[in-house]
């Protein structure tokens, strides 16, 4: 039997105004001046705000993955950050332990994480929403008592060293000086995680025009009516959750050789917030969104802690008396920025940088 299903997506794909001949110059622009800007930030900025930006370049890949799972196939999971972690230890034991390079490690890193997200394959073909969600909750508790435990390979509470990300015999994190000009560990490690970010969101863009991102959507509207028109909703959503958990992988691998370190703490439930606050802020769906919302939620601890120095009442130590953390004050506005998304915008940055580019467009045809 076969029929024809039009989808929520296809009708965005179709008649979305950044699509649009009209507005064709402006989305052209902005993707230019995009570019322009993710590749002079780091020129211009303090060390500080160079590793936001690589924190940020690598917490927009993982999003990638929860933006397949929640905003193309409508998958909830709380789980996220244990394939992150996945994808960070097998980079781990490849690298550090086994001394084999970035070309080998990397991508087996997304390939052990999508493995193990294939595992969740059971439950998710036979729950959906909130008992889907509480599963990979519990995945996640799971995978935290595992890397407590499991010394040999992270090390346990003490944590253990990453493999350094060697490119030519080259250490990435090394500063380079050609004469006038030097770029620092942290320039270099941004165009890395940048190079990936692009690869990563053009095959999650590529993905959502093919056959199987139309089924992701058909099961995001209603994974019943897709069954019936001869969707398979299970194997669907199994690959929706391997390509999750590959982007998380990926992300891991780039976060602990970044950082140098990993420590199983790090892996908890708050990451796995953050991650859905990014692509929630940033607009659910919305690939575009998901970079903007990492940009978003990761640089508001250091915009925070700008204003503890101007700003009364704003402590930069947790202890301090008197006044709200960091720490505190930045989870306080992001779920914020959350409420704020849910009721005003519920298409969030995306829908926003999208009015504004209609408004241009509007704009520069009235001129004319």
């Amino acid at each position: 039997m076969t029929s024809t299903v039009k989808t929520r997506a296809d009708a965005d794909v179709v008649s979305s105004p950044a699509d649009r001949p009209e507005h064709s110059w402006t989305s052209r622009g902005a993707r230019i001046a995009t570019v322009v800007v993710l590749l002079a930030v780091p020129l211009f900025s303090t060390p500080q705000w160079q590793a936001i930006a690589v924190f940020s370049a690598i917490s927009a890949i993982a999003a990638l993955g929860l933006h397949v799972l929640t905003g193309l196939a409508g998958q909830v999971s709380l789980g996220h950050s244990a394939f992150v972690a996945v994808g960070g230890y097998t980079a781990i034991w490849l690298g550090a332990d086994q001394g084999l390079p970035i070309w080998v490690w990397l991508p087996a890193a997304g390939l052990v994480s999508a493995a193990v997200g294939l595992l969740v394959v059971p439950f998710a073909a036979r729950l959906r929403g909130l008992y889907l969600a509480v599963v990979t909750l519990a995945v996640l508790f799971v995978a935290e008592y595992v890397w407590d435990v499991w010394e040999g390979l992270t090390g346990g509470t003490k944590g253990r060293a990453a493999q350094p990300v060697e490119l030519f015999g080259h250490d990435l994190l090394d500063d380079v000086i050609a004469g006038p000009f030097m770029l620092t560990g942290d320039q270099q490690f941004f165009y890395l995680a940048c190079a990936v970010l692009a690869v990563a969101a053009l095959a999650a863009r590529n993905l959502s025009r093919t056959r199987p991102g139309r089924g992701f959507a058909a099961i995001r509207d209603r994974d019943l009516t897709a069954g019936v028109v001869g969707v398979p909703v299970a194997r669907m959503k199994s690959a929706a959750f391997g390509v999750a958990a590959a982007y998380a992988g990926l992300a891991g691998a780039l976060m602990v050789s970044y950082q140098t370190y990993a420590v199983p703490d790090q892996w908890d439930l708050m990451m796995s917030v953050e991650l859905l606050a990014i692509i929630i802020i940033g607009g659910v769906g919305s690939l575009r969104g998901a970079i903007a919302g990492a940009v978003f939620v990761t640089a508001i601890p250091q915009v925070v802690t700008l204003l503890a120095g101007v700003v009364p009442g704003i402590s930069t130590t947790p202890s301090a008396g008197g006044g709200v953390s960091v720490d505190v004050l930045a989870n306080c506005l992001y779920g914020l920025a959350i409420v704020a998304v849910l009721v005003f915008e519920p298409r969030g940055l995306a829908g926003i940088s999208e009015r504004v580019l209609n408004a241009v467009g509007r704009k520069g045809r009235s001129d004319a």
